[in-house]
């Protein structure tokens, strides 16, 4: 009886060693939000801060990635040990998951029910060559514009008015100086007349 027991409290105390080792590889952080330049706060992974993409092929919930092969060189998976359930920080709002690939049993996350990727080619936290036709940064909270900067006095100021109605062309110009030659050369015109005129009437 007293082996029974000597037994019993050895198990007990191995299972008290173990638990929580298993309870804290169950839930294991595996994305972040954080602030990326203009793109505002964008999905990362938790373990290098990498950002983190979804393809526009995957259908969410299907459960079925169809990036494979060739493609998942180049766009990485995000994964994470049999067994462990992926959480985030506080940014993050979505539901997070995981599909087992078809390809390599791997065990992949998921946001809102499509897989996360990485790209090959971010070689920094911050990168994001990855926003590529076809595939998206995962955003958290959207980026806030900047205001337009209002215009200046310069900007403001009115193009000055023109200084002349004068019309274009090669016509004579309203109020010009042709005006007044032409009333001169008539009033010389007339005066010729009436003299011519009055001397007939002399001679007559």
């Amino acid at each position: 009886m007293k082996h029974r027991l000597a037994s019993f409290a050895a198990a007990a105390a191995l299972v008290a060693l173990v638990l929580p080792g298993i309870v804290a590889a169950a839930d294991t952080q595996v994305v972040a939000g954080k602030v990326i330049a203009t793109h505002g706060t964008l999905l990362v992974a938790a373990s290098n801060q990498m950002t983190v993409y979804t393809f526009d092929k995957d259908v969410a919930g299907s459960g079925v990635s169809n990036c494979t092969a060739g493609c998942l060189t180049n766009w990485p998976a995000l994964t994470i040990a049999a067994g462990a359930t992926p959480t985030g920080d506080s940014t993050v709002t979505g539901t997070l998951g995981t599909i087992t690939r078809t390809d390599n049993a791997a065990l992949q996350v998921t946001y809102n029910g499509k897989p996360l990727y990485f790209f090959g080619k971010d070689v920094a936290p911050g990168d994001t060559n990855g926003i590529y036709p076809n595939w998206q940064a995962v955003v958290l909270v959207a980026a806030v514009a900047s205001p337009t900067p209002a215009p200046t006095a310069t900007s403001q100021a009115a193009t000055p008015p023109p200084t002349s109605t004068s019309l274009t062309g090669n016509g004579p110009t309203p109020g010009g100086d042709e005006v007044p030659a032409l009333l001169l050369a008539g009033i010389a015109v007339l005066g010729f007349v009436v003299a011519a005129r009055r001397l007939a009437a002399i001679r007559a």
